[in-house]
């Protein structure tokens, strides 16, 4: 219908043509329409009235237009009628009301009614279009139902949404959780205002978030950034924001960008703390493997002059009063240095400073090996160790010097708690890819609510109180070792039947090759003493700061008459030694006055005069790592704190047989070292 105030006029033409033609512009007209007299009967109607509301033509010509409204509308309606009557105007109604007719079943549908004036003879003719928009009413709830969704969604998410106009650049929408994240809302001077916005980057971002962030979300581009906020309180608040273009329905470039912002903060504390406890952890570790270092020299130094000479002791003192007063000194000091090599085994297994190296080990050698090891152990308490039980060719991937280590603290553990006259029982069997060896002994057993501590160090179950020497520390270490190499260590134990220990190594297939002919021992009790020619001499070098180690190398010379010693205790002086006596060997020490032994290595072997002449590292510094770094550098051998005097004699024979090869005839075997 037109939009215009004044009324249609009536032309000069007949009614009857008038009607008809009006009659024909009802019909084509796309609405329901009636055209009322002021009195409010319906005198003229199109056919669609009956299509909306299902009444026939001859049911509404004549009646009262309230007929097409509900019962508590119709008295209202007379009244504005009244009024309208009065002052005519084009208006619309329906449009943002709830407006209803009402059908001839009695249903009502959502309408919109536009009303024109018309002179149809006298003041007071309308004509009402009457649209139903229940389609559109049903689109407008359902998108204030999505609209009221999507707020709800926005209020109670922890993300800030942001909707952001491209052109002109607008923020129409900031969701209200940006108040409580950075004091700035939907009506707040966030929204519309791009400076206020950039207001609350922390000024040490600011540069970035604009060059970066901003100009691409500015100009439709997918954007990401982490940055500092300043709330209104000042406090920092780390956020992350990021930026997705919607795109226009048409297909064309994106007039919008959703931008979502997640504070962070928590994570990013959390990640500085990480960083800052990894550095810590780096700090200490570096701590602890100095601290390592230091007291595997600080322990073992002692330990050298009582090894030492006690060693040498035993030889003069064979055979008189004295002997077994020496061979309790060795038994103490041999026990002291065992468990000062346990603490520092499991302070390495700690700090990830533990070197293995795996291969196929036949575990039926290195179990047989090992009990012939603990036999003198087993025989002075009256235990028996029984021939092991198991496949002949299995084998086991694994570090052969741990392996070993741990069935010596198993079995020593089988034969201390044993009860006398027992015995000890040695098996294993292959299951699910992996070797479980078993242990099994007579003695007391342990209750089960006790077997969880006994992996704990230190924690000997109250053993403590008894005459079973031991520390409590050799199953703790048994475990971590069977860790490191992919096993574990399991026991399972009924009071006063003894106890079964069980550890599992992965299984290796295959068979290992044939070992290569073993050259004959020089570390034995009888040694070959002519290794020099007669009258030669050889010289030794021995940078060393501590005496009494020095003595124990002086005594053990003593056994090798043909050698002579210069001592040097700084690793200067040392440096000077060698080059100016050119020595057949040369043993040095670590921790030096004046500086580390790994630098007079250093430069020895930096100088063609000094370069070939062997240099052996005599230290209580053990860590594996130190030793394979030393050896690296151009050490040719690493000898541990206390010194295994036959050992030192065997490496001294060595040297003498590579010096003077073509100038020693064959000797014979004589005397014990």
């Amino acid at each position: 219908m037109p939009v215009r105030d004044e009324p249609i006029p009536r032309t000069g033409e007949s009614d009857s043509l008038f009607d008809a033609r009006l009659a024909a512009l009802l019909e084509a007209a796309p609405d329901a329409l009636v055209c009322v007299e002021p009195s409010g009967r319906i005198a003229q109607l199109n056919s669609r009235v009956g299509l909306l509301l299902g009444y026939e033509r001859d049911e509404l010509l004549g009646a009262k237009v309230e007929l097409l409204l509900p019962e508590v509308m119709r008295g209202r309606h007379v009244h504005h009628r009244a009024g309208f009557v009065a002052h005519p105007r084009v208006r619309s109604m329906g449009s943002g009301m709830a407006l209803v007719a009402r059908r001839r079943d009695g249903g009502e549908i959502p309408v919109e009614v536009s009303l024109v004036p018309w002179l149809a003879g006298e003041p007071g003719w309308v004509i009402a279009a009457i649209r139903d928009v229940t389609g559109q009413r049903a689109l407008e709830a359902k998108s204030l139902e999505n609209e009221a969704r999507l707020r709800q969604v926005a209020e109670s998410v922890d993300l800030v949404f942001m909707l952001l106009q491209l052109e002109p650049l607008e923020y129409l929408y900031v969701s209200p959780k940006a108040q409580s994240l950075i004091g700035a809302g939907s009506h707040g001077t966030a929204r519309g205002d791009l400076t206020s916005v950039m207001a609350l980057v922390h000024p040490e971002d600011r540069a970035g978030v604009e060059q970066g962030f901003l100009r691409d979300a500015h100009r439709g581009v997918p954007a990401e950034s982490e940055h500092r906020l300043l709330t209104r309180d000042g406090q920092v608040v780390w956020v992350r924001v990021v930026a997705t273009p919607v795109r226009d329905v048409d297909g064309g470039p994106p007039r919008r960008t959703v931008i979502t912002m997640e504070d962070v903060t928590k994570r990013i504390l959390v990640v500085e703390a990480l960083r800052a406890a990894e550095a810590a952890a780096r700090a200490a570790n570096d701590s602890k493997n100095h601290f390592l270092s230091r007291m595997s020299h600080e322990l073992r130094t002692p330990l050298n002059a009582v090894m030492g000479f006690g060693q040498l002791l035993s030889r003069q003192l064979a055979g008189t009063e004295y002997a077994e007063a020496v061979s309790f000194v060795l038994t103490g000091g041999q026990h002291l240095l065992e468990l000062i090599n346990d603490v520092l085994d499991i302070a390495r297994i700690e700090s990830g400073e533990m070197s293995l190296s795996l291969e196929p080990i036949h575990l039926a050698t290195l179990v047989d090996e090992t009990l012939q090891l603990m036999t003198p152990l087993a025989a002075a308490t009256d235990v028996t160790l029984l021939p092991a039980v198991g496949a002949p060719d299995v084998l086991v991937l694994a570090d052969r010097q741990r392996v070993r280590q741990i069935l010596l603290n198993v079995l020593s553990n089988a034969v201390k708690y044993n009860k006398h006259g027992g015995h000890v029982w040695v098996s294993w069997a292959l299951a699910d890819g992996e070797v479980l060896l078993s242990v099994r002994d007579e003695g007391a057993g342990v209750a089960p609510e006790l077997q969880g501590r006994l992996f704990h160090p230190f924690d000997r179950l109250g053993a403590e109180r008894t005459q079973i020497e031991g520390a409590g520390i050799g199953l703790a270490l048994t475990r971590s070792l069977a860790e490191l190499m992919n096993g574990s260590v399991g026991v399972t134990s009924t009071p006063g039947h003894g106890a079964t220990f069980t550890v599992t190594l992965p299984a290796r297939s295959g068979t290992l090759p044939e070992p290569p002919p073993q050259a004959a021992s020089t570390t034995g009790s009888r040694v070959d003493v002519g290794c020099l020619p007669a009258g030669g001499t050889a010289t030794l070098v021995y940078i060393e700061d501590n005496a009494p180690n020095v003595r124990v190398v002086e005594h053990l010379l003593a056994l090798r008459p043909g050698w002579r010693m210069f001592h040097a205790p700084l690793g200067g002086l040392g440096v000077d030694l060698v080059r100016t006596h050119h020595p057949d060997l040369v043993l040095l020490d670590l921790h030096l006055p004046d500086q580390h032994g790994s630098e007079v290595l250093s430069t020895l072997k930096r100088s063609d005069d000094t370069k070939d002449i062997p240099v052996v590292i005599v230290t209580a510094d053990a860590t594996p790592g130190q030793a394979a770094r030393l050896v690296q550098a151009g050490a040719d051998r690493f000898i541990t704190k206390p010194l295994d005097v036959e050992a030192v004699v065997a490496l001294l024979d060595e040297v003498s047989r590579e010096r003077f090869s073509g100038e020693v005839e064959t000797a014979s075997e004589v005397g014990d070292v």
